[in-house]
């Protein structure tokens, strides 16, 4: 992701996000992690941006830890006792182990090659324990192709006037998200945001070049199985102890 991706972006962020619901969101995370068979778990959140789901979460999970490549949006974040660190996540800095990982706001979908996935399941996996959970969700294309005329939008808000155009390239599978700012100070700024919008089917496959395998796949929000007309999916990944990881497949 480049660096200055989410930098004006993340003092209106807030604003521009105030529609969504972070607990049910949070809550919907919590009922995956039930699986797991241990109390007191060691959580990690990546690309946590300005952390409104780990608020939630805190307060299910006493030892909780929020990353993010953007400094800017871990700032946006006041509240007590968040213990955040900047980080990228295809190269994470733990040496120590979580029992559950997890990735939201189709984060993922900011990884625009093959190679980056691979090198975001390789420390994800030095990172979980052999029993532990990672799960993130995707946005798939039937998603990008309804929502982006939804995405164009103007405003002001902390005093940032802001403009943003949302478009789908087809034929790149690349969703652009374009912001143009107008800073307090009259300065202005553009972002422009780009993620790759990959085949539900090539996630399969990403995957089975790792230590994990899909242990479940849902439609996001639902316990319902995904495929490949879902508009966003969840992927619930256990590392593969030893295991046919094709018999897995949903």
């Amino acid at each position: 992701m480049p660096d200055n991706i989410y930098t004006s972006l993340a003092r209106i962020y807030s604003h521009l996000m105030r529609s969504i619901d972070y607990k049910k969101w949070a809550e919907y995370l919590s009922s995956i992690s039930d699986e797991i068979d241990k109390k007191n778990l060691d959580v990690l959140e990546l690309a946590a941006g300005n952390c409104k789901i780990a608020e939630c979460l805190n307060k299910i999970y006493a030892r909780l830890i929020v990353t993010d490549i953007s400094f800017n949006m871990l700032l946006e974040s006041s509240f007590p006792g968040m213990n955040k660190i900047c980080c990228d996540m295809t190269s994470l800095p733990f040496k120590n182990k979580f029992d559950f990982i997890y990735c939201t706001f189709d984060s993922i979908n900011y990884l625009n090659s093959r190679n980056k996935y691979k090198h975001l399941f390789q420390t994800v996996s030095d990172c979980l324990n052999d029993k532990g959970i990672f799960t993130f969700d995707v946005s798939l294309k039937k998603n990008s192709i309804k929502y982006q005329r939804y995405l164009n939008r103007s405003g002001k808000f902390n005093g940032i006037e802001f403009k943003q155009r949302s478009f789908f390239d087809q034929n790149k599978n690349v969703h652009y998200n374009h912001f143009k700012f107008v800073l307090a100070d009259g300065k202005k700024v553009e972002e422009i945001h780009k993620q790759k919008i990959y085949p539900f089917e090539e996630y399969f496959k990403l995957i089975e070049n790792s230590e994990f395998y899909v242990h479940k796949c849902f439609q996001t929000f639902t316990y319902k199985n995904a495929d490949s007309d879902t508009e966003r999916a969840q992927f619930i990944l256990k590392k593969n102890q030893n295991v046919n990881i094709s018999s897995r497949r949903v």
